[in-house]
């Protein structure tokens, strides 16, 4: 044990939990066969880590990937239906406050991270979907029915954790216990530790891994076709004449009947697609696959940050093309336009959530590059004021003004009429909110997701009073190719056996 009975009851003070951990050499392991190892256990899990790219254009890992399994406790919602689940068992109930019993849950379960322990270490992992604004705003309402059941919110709380430090080439094992019976619950964390342990140094070949393939049934086909969007695209530019909104941010993409895992896929798409965010998770009944370039929220230390992506060019050929594309996205009118409402929707929303006086805009107009798009994008910055904590934040800016519209409410309800159906898990928030109230959450964009036997892709665009109705189509399927590619590529090479 790394820190004594006393220690650790000075650290937990009055919170309810506490952690306990080890640390071992990582011995080679990887993120990947860390995230395959645990689904030997349980079909319910997290991996979440990130890259970014060197003066050189290399893609340099982040220093730590997270792999969590088998969560203590999953809580979702579908409209006012709180479902809870806890091993095998789970019940359901009418909730008239959903956000506000979310937030008595969050609270209930509240541990001082240890001061060498990393970022995440323990927490409520997952998403809040593209339609929890009708939660956050009631005033928010859709015409269509939620026909796939995707919750409004699904957070799986995970007290058991892997962590792959890359900067020390060690992994931790965490765990975390009651802070009451101190004594009782650390002999118990320790038998945990114990089987963590047995899990991360089983001897292992490659075929006894579970099977991360992805089988696709049929072709992918478009969501709509080049007329139907074009025509989407014209109905929005028809409100924005109106006056009813600024900006509305239409989605296209392909969907295919599918099977199998997305693991494989995800660990081919951290090789071609990397960026910011890489991340799989399942719930059981949903699996996603992401490489998604854009913070929603990261809160630290009672500091939140968001950045802003919003105008989109095609990556270069080369490399002086590519600086050709970057230097004509940065005077692009319409793609500044684009940009700036979304930074100006995202200084008023931390408004309602920070201090004021300490909200900040920094690396405005900054090329953010993934496989085969750029963006312009900025950071916000503020202080949260003393009463507000993650969950506020996310019903202040969810969703993502880059994949809705300005203004918020009246764009999510014309999406939702020309759209003609619900977004689910697309343009979700997906993340942590940790023990220690600390949180990360990014766009689910440049991803791919399987439920019910269905594999979706989407991307989208924001449309302006001049957006071009057959470049908006074009620049959704740009935006959707890479993604597209992947799957394609893994499930091919995974008809030959390969592995990644």
């Amino acid at each position: 044990m790394n820190y004594s009975l006393d220690e650790l009851k000075q650290y937990a003070g009055n919170d309810p939990l506490i952690s306990l951990y080890r640390k071992i050499p990582a011995a080679g392991q990887t993120s990947v066969e860390l995230l395959r190892r645990l689904k030997m256990y349980s079909d319910k899990l997290f991996l979440l880590e990130s890259s970014r790219s060197d003066d050189n254009g290399d893609t340099i890992l982040g220093r730590y990937a997270y792999a969590a399994y088998a969560p203590a406790l999953e809580i979702s919602c579908l409209d006012h239906t709180i479902t809870l689940t806890a091993g095998q068992a789970s019940f359901s109930f009418q909730a008239a406050e959903p956000i506000e019993y979310l937030r008595g849950v969050i609270e209930q379960n509240k541990a001082t991270r240890l001061p060498d322990l990393p970022p995440f270490a323990g927490g409520f992992a997952g998403y809040f979907s593209y339609e929890y604004i009708h939660l956050s705003q009631p005033s928010c309402h859709f015409k269509t029915e939620n026909v796939d059941q995707t919750p409004d919110f699904h957070l799986m709380m995970f007290d058991k954790l892997f962590v792959l430090d890359r900067k020390t080439e060690e992994i931790y094992l965490i765990c975390v216990v009651a802070a009451q019976r101190l004594e009782q619950s650390v002999r118990d964390g320790e038998a945990v530790l114990d089987g963590m342990m047995r899990i991360i140094t089983r001897s292992l070949k490659e075929d006894n891994f579970p099977d991360g393939s992805l089988r696709l049934l049929e072709d992918f086909s478009p969501l709509y076709s080049e007329t139907i969007y074009m025509q989407m695209v014209e109905k929005a530019k028809q409100y924005i004449q109106k006056g009813e909104v600024a900006q509305i941010v239409l989605t296209n993409g392909a969907s295919t009947s599918a099977e199998g895992s997305l693991i494989d896929t995800f660990a081919l798409l951290r090789q071609m697609d990397p960026t910011r965010y890489m991340c799989y998770f399942s719930t059981g009944e949903v699996q996603a696959a992401i490489a998604s370039p854009e913070p929603i929220l990261k809160l630290e230390n009672g500091v939140v940050m968001t950045e802003r992506l919003a105008g989109s060019y095609a990556r270069g050929k080369t490399p002086k093309e590519d600086e050709m594309q970057a230097e004509a996205l940065r005077v692009d009118p319409k793609a500044i336009d684009e940009h700036n409402m979304l930074v100006d929707d995202s200084r008023n929303e931390f408004g309602f959530v920070c201090r004021p006086g300490t909200v900040a805009v920094s690396h405005y107009l900054n090329i953010v590059r993934c496989a085969r798009v750029m963006h312009l994008g900025s950071t916000i910055t503020g202080t949260l004021k003393p009463e507000m904590g993650a969950l506020d934040v996310i019903n202040a800016i969810m969703p993502s003004g880059a994949v809705s519209g300005a203004p918020k409410v009246r764009a999510c309800e014309i999406i939702n009429e020309i759209e003609g159906e619900r977004r689910g898990i697309y343009g979700s928030a997906v993340g942590y909110i940790g023990f220690d109230g600390d949180a990360d959450f990014f766009a689910f964009i440049h991803s791919a997701f399987l439920k019910d036997g269905r594999l979706t892709v989407r991307a989208g665009g924001g449309i302006v009073i001049d957006s071009d109705p057959q470049e908006e189509y074009r620049e959704a399927k740009v935006k959707a190719e890479a993604m597209l590619q992947t799957i394609k590529l893994a499930a091919k090479e995974e008809e030959h056996g390969s592995h990644y």
